[in-house]
């Protein structure tokens, strides 16, 4: 026995594959769910508001101490939103507001009238 030199004793192999095996899986896991939640999110910011949400936001956010841009933002917004129920108002609207156009120097808005538009917005949908 004292020739066999190469051979030794038993010795205890520590074996990790489950434990690597189950890290793999929850890192695959993890990875999977964050880009399925990237995925997800970059789809709802990603949505343009549209042409008749722009429209309603510039008509709600007119100033009416100035009347050009008053005049002016209402006729070219509420294009959006006409239809037969309200085009008869519209029209009357938009004749009282024709001395308001095309002039260098212009009155401030008749009171009545402020609120004949304001009214007119709110209705619309």
């Amino acid at each position: 026995m004292e020739g066999l030199k190469d051979i030794k004793d038993i010795v205890e192999v520590h074996e990790h594959s489950f434990e690597t095996l189950m890290g793999i899986i929850l890192f695959s896991l993890l990875i999977v769910g964050i880009l399925l939640y990237l995925f997800l999110n970059r789809r709802k910011k990603r949505k343009k508001p549209t042409a008749k949400a722009l429209a309603k936001e510039a008509l709600n956010t007119l100033d009416y101490n100035n009347t050009k841009e008053v005049v002016y933002g209402f006729i070219e917004n509420i294009q959006a939103f006409l239809n037969e129920k309200n085009l008869e108002e519209f029209k009357n609207i938009e004749g009282e507001l024709n001395q308001y156009k095309y002039k260098k120097e212009i009155p401030a808005l008749d009171e009545s009238l402020k609120n004949r538009i304001s009214t007119f917005i709110k209705g619309v949908k």
